[in-house]
């Protein structure tokens, strides 16, 4: 038999433990009832590639949906990949996620760009200017000739 382990919710009242390692985001959808829904959600950053076409964040993007009169819809979680753009701080580069449109729940979900908050600084390190300097072992080259 198969065992799935859920995470025990919050009980009523009580607020859920926000994860550090999170960035939060908002965005807006089009809820059950015909009307304006907002969503509250949080990005868990796995990964980011820079590639030649550009910069990309993989991560689980999960949210809590509420209706215009803000009664619960649902919570739901997906993992993607997103294009980011990255732009230059005094710290760094920061990766900033374009607008999007998540699915959630089967509910489209409008959110706008937001930037991704790093949890760990890049560090600086010192360039390497000579990469063709190895070490050699020492003695003639056996595809020299003398």
């Amino acid at each position: 038999m198969t065992v799935i382990a859920f995470r025990p919710r919050p009980g009523h009242g009580e607020t859920s433990v926000p994860d550090p390692h999170a960035t939060a985001f908002s965005g807006v959808f089009r809820s059950p009832r015909g009307r304006t829904g907002t969503m509250a959600g949080e990005l868990r950053m796995h990964r980011l590639v820079i590639t030649p076409r550009g910069a990309f964040v993989t991560g689980v993007f999960t949210g809590t949906l509420r209706d215009f009169d803000g009664t619960v819809v649902g919570a739901d979680s997906r993992r993607r990949t997103v294009r980011a753009d990255l732009r230059r701080g005094d710290d760094g580069l920061h990766a900033v996620i374009r607008s999007m449109q998540l699915d959630l729940m089967g509910l489209s979900v409008d959110i706008d760009a937001f930037e991704v908050a790093p949890t760990v600084p890049f560090h600086t390190s010192p360039l390497r200017l000579d990469r063709a300097r190895r070490a050699v072992a020492t003695g003639p080259s056996p595809l020299r000739p003398r």
